[in-house]
Parts: structure tokens; C-alpha cells; sequence
């Protein structure tokens, strides 16, 4: 879990949430306090695991120059720390927050982590997502003639004859060919018919949106399909998850905690009295759990206008307090409890844990150091701004656009021919449903523009050579590296434009701001490592 912001791109450059894998294995590096270390920042050693540890695969020189930035960030933090930033309450309680949120995640994981989906059911389901109907069906726009045809079948005519009679006739819409179709794509009225059908039987007469529906289920089959059998063994292992974390809290609520159902039951958050700020100054446990603070009516109250985004009136007007205060207080009894067996099973001890909280710790510190002692400094004119915009102007260009229809004909003699025409004055809508050398739309490899507008920088290398200049009401001969020859008519020309200066200046400015930060930071590292010891035992 990483919370990003605003200077995540300054962290991102300077390597401290870029780690390099497999790096120095094969050097012999110093063993400090028991572990391999690459480097030292002032006596702070930076170890061969925390280095390996943080994700990225960066190879080559480009090591040393993560190293160099890992360390400047290591002397920005402790830099903060003797400013006592680190020390600052809002950033004390994030660091708690996560460390506790951290420390349940876990905890549940390690209970759930071996839970694996039951194969017999994950088969089940599976078979019944793959499943696929054949159905033969007709829709009637009018119910009599649906209860004709249903007559028929129940007087024993074969549904093919029927089907056919009623389709010829003209008396309702469908097709002698059966269709594959999946539960999910069945109306659910015909789905629900479905259900209780078997391959061979007919429907009653079904009522639907457009209609009067009868059909006939003709076969069943199922087409094996890889990625749905690993959605279904997902969705099944996580609920099966899901069951044992609801479980294990359950177990964990009755080993540690005791509610006072009575004085749960007569609290009355919605009433004028005492009122919800009466009720916060309440000392009363709601709550115990062995071992540690119990819970009180006046931390229940806090916990439950916490979660109140929209507000502790329309709460109570809306009369969802008090169907809520049970659901809450599981909540924090769920928090508490969790907490406690993890610390009770010493995972706050694993290393992996103790790394995770410190890692997240230094990324606010580094931050909060970024925001409070570089950035205040960093200044951007408007004019310097502007400055930008117009040396940098194709890069705040927007695109030239062309609307294009085409033809198509697998010889160059027909195509030219076609060009001829039209430049003579021959309508292009009129040639393009009266030509019959033109190869079909539906050809495989082929393409259609149909009169959109593209950005003419999207289309393949050879359609942008062979537009390029033209103007509105123009006409130009492609071949295609499948050998098809295009007409392409140009219908429209819009302009490649600059975009205005109104619209640019705020993203230019956050490009410009960031690139001053990054050279701030850079800057200041630089000064706190000239006065700094570091020893670097990581070579190549």
C-alpha cells in the first residue's frame, strides 16, 4: 500500500520508491550489524536487501546512478529529521494509521492465503458460464398469432413445419437456423424459460418487449474458454476468502470482546437529547476487550460522525444513525481485535513488516521535506511561462484532421478509371452504389473510412504519404500492401492548429514547476552530501 501525491514524480526520480533487483550479488560488500550493506549515508547504513527489495528491473551503468539518487534521498530525510519534521503530529498519526492498517492486512493474509477455490465447484459454475444454448425461436407482433402456433405444437405439428409455415406467412420475425447463444445473453424472461427447459422441448407462448416469443431448444454445448474458467476460479476463491475473513473475526470478537448489548440497544443517536455531542463526553463502555481500553459511547459516537461525509443532520434526519451503530461498533471491534492477534503473534516483529512501515514512513517525511523546505522557494513568472509556449508551440499543436470516404477495387484499371470519373463531375455516392468492380466492404484486410474525421497522423505511413497536401474535394489513389487499390475522397481539411495559449497554461506551468522541482531537489541533495560522510561500497 503507497499513498502518492503531488511530489511523487520528485520521489520517483530520486530512487527512493525505485529499487534495482539482483544488483551487487556477486561483490563483496561489507557485512554491517549483520547485513550486507551497498552504502553509507552518515552512519546510516543502506542494505543490499533494502536495495534489492523495491521493485524495478534497471540493469547496467544506470545502478550506480540509482544508488547515487537513493542516497541523496536517505540525507534529504535524515535533513528532516533534524528539523524535527518527522516529529509533526499529522504526519505521527498517517505513519500509525498504516502501520496498523498494514499489520491487519497481515494478519488476514496469512490466515487466508492458503484458500484455494473447491475444484468440483469451481467445474460447476464453470460449465454453467460456457454454457450454450442452440434455440430456434420466433417473435410474433401479435399474440394470437403466437396461440396459433402454440396450438399447433400442442396438436403435435413438428416445429420446424410450423416455423416455417408462420416465417412464410410473414407473421412474425426469425430464422430456420438455430443460434448459440449464452445464458447471459438471453432476455430474462427467456432465461428464466430456459431454466426449466430440457435440449428438444418447445417454450409456452413468452411475453417480451418487442412481442410473443416461441422457441425450441435444439442442442446444448460447451466451448471451452481458459479465461473464463480462471475469472470463475477468482470469484470463487475470493469469496471463499471473504467467508473465512468474516468468520475469523467472528471468532476473534467472541475470544476478545464483550458488548453491553443493553446499553447498545437504548443508545438513541437521532434524538435532541442528550444529543450527539453530549454523547461524545460519554464514558460509558460499550465495549470491552480483554486486555486492552475498552470502547465507550463516546468514542463509538466520534468513530460513527467520522464516517458521516455528508453530514451529522441529514444522518439524523434520514433516520440512519441507529440502524448503523451496531454495524459500526463490529467495525471497530473488528479493528481492535485484528490488531491485537497480530501483535499477539509478534508479526509487528517480522522484518518484512518492520521494512514496509518504514519505508512508508520515510516516503511522508521525504515528502513532507519537498513541500516545507524546497518548494516554497520555487517561483514561475507568467511571462516565462509564455516564453515556453511559443518555443515549444508543435508540441501545443492540434493535430491536422481530414474527413475521408473511399472506394476500393482489387485493380489499379478500375480504380483509375473510378478517379477519372469523379474528377470529371460524376456524383461519388452515386459511383459508390452503382460501381460493380469494387471489392466488398465486408472483405477481410480492407479498410472504411466512411466519411470520419481522422487525425491524419493515426492513419498508416502510405494513406498519410498519399494525402498529404491534399484539399477539400480532392481525390487520390492508394495502394494498399495488400495490393487493393483506394479511391479516397477527401471531403473535409482541418487544419493542423496551434492550440491557444489560454489552454495550455496551466499544464505547461505544472511541467515547468516540476522541472524546477526536480532541479531543487537535485540541488540540495548536492549541498547535504558535500557536508556529508557517505561511503559508497557498490562499484559496478
Amino acid at each position: 500500500m503507497r499513498h502518492f501525491t503531488w511530489v511523487s514524480r520528485i520521489v520517483f526520480v530520486f530512487g527512493f520508491l525505485l529499487g534495482i533487483s539482483g544488483i551487487g550479488l556477486g561483490q563483496d560488500l561489507p557485512v554491517i550489524k549483520g547485513k550486507k550493506t551497498v552504502a553509507v549515508v552518515n552512519g546510516e547504513p543502506i542494505t543490499l536487501s533494502e536495495f534489492n527489495q523495491q521493485a524495478g528491473g534497471v540493469k547496467g551503468d544506470k545502478r550506480l546512478d540509482l544508488l547515487r539518487r537513493l542516497i541523496n534521498s536517505r540525507l534529504m530525510i535524515q535533513e528532516a529529521r533534524r528539523m524535527g519534521i518527522d516529529q509533526l503530529k499529522e504526519l505521527k498519526d498517517r505513519v500509525d494509521v498504516f502501520a496498523k492498517v498494514t499489520l491487519r492486512e497481515r494478519l488476514l493474509d496469512r490466515h487466508i492465503r492458503n484458500i484455494k477455490a473447491d475444484d468440483k465447484e469451481v467445474e460447476e459454475v464453470y460449465r454453467e458460464a460456457i454454457k450454450e444454448f442452440k434455440i430456434k425461436s420466433i417473435v410474433f407482433d401479435k399474440e394470437e398469432d403466437a396461440n396459433q402456433m402454440e396450438g399447433l405444437l400442442k396438436d403435435g405439428k413438428d416445429f420446424d413445419g410450423v416455423l416455417g409455415k408462420f416465417l412464410s406467412e410473414k407473421k412474425g420475425k426469425g430464422s430456420q437456423e438455430g443460434v448459440f447463444l449464452k445464458n447471459e445473453a438471453l432476455l430474462p424472461e427467456i432465461a428464466e424459460a430456459v431454466s426449466k427447459m430440457n435440449v428438444g422441448s418447445v417454450s409456452p407462448v413468452i411475453r417480451i418487449k418487442s412481442g410473443y416469443v416461441v422457441f425450441k431448444i435444439e442442442d446444448v454445448r460447451f466451448p471451452d474458454d481458459p479465461e473464463i474458467r480462471k475469472k470463475v476460479e477468482l470469484d470463487l476463491r475470493t469469496k471463499k476468502q471473504q467467508e473465512a475473513i468474516s468468520k475469523y473475526s467472528e471468532d476473534l470478537k467472541r475470544k476478545y470482546a464483550k458488548v453491553n448489548e443493553g446499553l447498545l440497544k437504548s443508545l438513541d443517536f437521532e434524538s435532541k437529547e442528550p444529543g450527539l455531542d453530549q454523547l461524545m463526553k460519554d464514558k460509558r463502555v460499550v465495549a470491552e476487550i480483554k486486555g486492552e481500553k475498552p470502547i465507550t459511547v463516546g468514542e463509538l459516537t466520534d468513530y460513527m460522525r467520522k464516517q458521516l461525509y455528508h453530514g451529522v443532520e441529514m444522518a439524523v434526519e434520514s433516520k440512519r444513525l441507529n440502524n448503523r451503530k451496531a454495524k459500526v461498533l463490529d467495525e471497530m471491534i473488528q479493528k481492535r481485535t485484528l490488531t491485537k492477534e497480530a501483535l499477539l503473534l509478534g508479526l509487528d516483529k517480522k522484518e518484512e513488516y518492520k521494512n514496509q512501515v518504514k519505508e512508508y514512513e520515510n516516503s511522508i517525511i521525504f515528502e513532507a521535506f519537498i513541500q516545507k523546505a524546497v518548494a516554497p522557494d520555487i517561483k514561475l513568472k507568467e511571462e516565462e511561462i509564455r516564453a515556453y509556449y511559443d518555443q515549444h508551440i508543435k508540441d501545443y499543436t492540434h493535430p491536422e484532421m481530414m474527413k475521408i470516404s473511399n472506394l476500393v477495387f482489387a485493380s489499379r484499371g478500375d480504380a483509375e478509371k473510378a478517379i477519372t470519373n469523379l474528377r470529371g463531375g460524376t456524383d461519388f455516392q452515386w459511383v459508390k452504389e452503382n460501381e460493380e468492380n469494387q471489392v466488398s466492404r465486408n472483405t477481410a484486410d480492407i479498410l472504411n473510412f466512411d466519411g470520419r474525421l481522422l487525425t491524419t497522423n493515426d492513419l498508416p505511413e502510405g494513406i498519410r504519404k498519399t494525402i498529404s497536401g491534399a484539399k477539400k474535394g480532392d481525390f487520390r489513389l492508394y495502394e494498399s500492401p495488400t495490393h487493393y487499390f483506394y479511391v479516397l475522397y477527401i471531403q473535409e481539411v482541418v487544419p493542423a492548429r496551434p492550440q491557444p495559449y489560454e489552454e495550455t497554461r496551466d499544464d505547461i506551468a505544472r511541467k515547468m514547476y516540476n522541472e524546477k522541482l526536480i532541479k531543487a531537489v537535485e540541488e540540495y541533495a548536492d549541498k547535504l552530501r558535500a557536508v556529508s560522510d557517505v561511503k559508497v561500497y557498490l562499484k559496478k
